[in-house]
């Protein structure tokens, strides 16, 4: 891991020289550190670039850190990432990615994050984006959400982007079952020619689901 990567996670995933628990670290579209716990298990998808995560029921108030960094010019990284909750689990994902970069190419991560949460589940989901560097070249981040909460499930989705990223765009979908809680705060900073698009798409389709979304 290199020293631009450990900047980077200090600001978007409160690292502070290493991790308690369970975590992956993506650097430049590679694994740069990973672990498990017994009630968090990291693995290698098999179709795609990305990892799945599976919390265990037992899992409580336990967290999970999966930070993605690309540190120069050049990098187009695409990663599928797939969180399992199991049914009753009470977890807290700190996700988050940095681009960096001093050149003249594009830097790019797209992160596709799916979601499925079991019944009576919560799920905290805390992100950060930033871009730093002085490179010509954009710093772009697309994360692409999709979410399926199962009856009497809670997600809070906590996401931020601290500035110097040259052009965003946000796709977050949901499907919501009996009872489930979806809470969406969202945070976009731009500055000069920077842009940001986020689109929502949220179905309440279960008795008594809600969804509470507030995007600034």
């Amino acid at each position: 891991m290199n020293s631009i990567t450990e900047n980077l996670l200090g600001i978007v995933s409160e690292w502070d020289g290493g991790y308690k628990g369970a975590f992956n670290i993506r650097e430049d579209s590679g694994c740069a550190g990973r672990q498990s716990t017994e009630n968090i298990k990291i693995e290698n998808k098999t179709d795609n670039p990305g990892i799945v995560i599976r919390v265990k029921s037992a899992a409580q108030k336990e967290t999970v850190y999966i930070p993605a960094c690309v540190t120069h010019a050049g990098v187009n990284d695409l990663v599928y990432n797939d969180f399992i909750i199991e049914d009753g689990a009470d977890v807290i994902i700190v996700a988050g990615c940095g681009v960096h970069s001093e050149g003249e190419e594009e830097a790019r991560h797209n992160g596709i994050h799916r979601f499925f949460i079991g019944k009576n589940a919560k799920v905290l989901y805390k992100e950060k984006h930033v871009g730093t560097g002085s490179g010509t070249g954009a710093k772009r981040i697309d994360p692409v959400t999709d979410v399926e909460m199962d009856e009497n499930s809670y997600m809070e989705m906590d996401t931020v982007q601290i500035g110097g990223v040259t052009s965003s765009s946000r796709l977050t979908s949901a499907k919501l079952g009996a009872g489930a809680k979806l809470v969406i705060k969202e945070r976009l900073m731009t500055d000069g020619d920077e842009t940001a698009k986020s689109d929502f798409k949220v179905e309440m389709n279960g008795d008594d689901s809600s969804v509470d979304l507030v995007s600034r």
